[in-house]
């Protein structure tokens, strides 16, 4: 797995898909369930910090990038303890505590990861499996709300809104992956962190 989140191609193609499909779903939302506004300007925001996120990479703002990194995972982890907490059918209620428990998996370890400038590939492989994880419980999840849900346009934006989901965890989980290739080569460059 180390390949694909250290690819170029995969973190653009995984930056702009979460991008968009959190953007596309925060205005679906909006249009379906306005009663829902604070939801919908979440998943808008979500998307630009995604965006920002994948350009400060890019620009080498290694600064701006991380508090960006920070500031999804806490708006992924306290999404996932709102779903915990207002789990009605069955398969949210299997469903929730996987995502909840997996994207504080993630939120923990990004300090982890970096508290120094020593290599960590235990750990970004941890995240790998997690972000696996989520992409497929996130998945079940929209294929279990099309089967009870009663209109397309609800469906649509469930569809967008869990693509959105699945890709701004796997750019972040390129980020935190590429960052530590980084870190693994100026270490066997014989680079010291103080």
């Amino acid at each position: 797995m180390k390949k694909l989140f250290t690819s170029d191609k995969f973190f653009g193609i995984a930056a702009i898909l979460g991008c968009i499909g959190l953007i596309a779903g925060g205005i679906l939302g909006f249009i379906i369930y306005p009663e829902y506004l604070t939801l919908s300007v979440q998943c808008i925001v979500m998307g630009l910090a995604v965006y920002f996120m994948a350009s400060s990479y890019r620009k080498h703002s290694k600064n701006v990038m991380k508090g960006l990194l920070g500031a999804l995972l806490m708006a992924a982890l306290l999404s996932a303890i709102e779903c915990f907490g207002s789990a009605a059918s069955l398969v949210d209620k299997v469903c929730a505590p996987i995502v909840l428990v997996a994207v504080l998996g993630l939120f923990v370890s990004h300090f982890y990861i970096n508290s120094d400038h020593h290599s960590k590939p235990g750990m970004i492989r941890l995240n790998q499996v997690l972000w696996l994880v989520l992409a497929v419980v996130w998945a079940l999840n929209v294929i279990a709300w099309a089967c009870v849900s009663g209109g397309a346009l609800s469906i649509l934006m469930s569809v967008v809104v869990a693509l959105g989901r699945i890709f701004m965890g796997a750019s972040v989980v390129c980020v935190e992956s590429r960052l530590d290739a980084y870190r693994i080569e100026r270490e066997a460059n014989g680079y010291k962190a103080e």
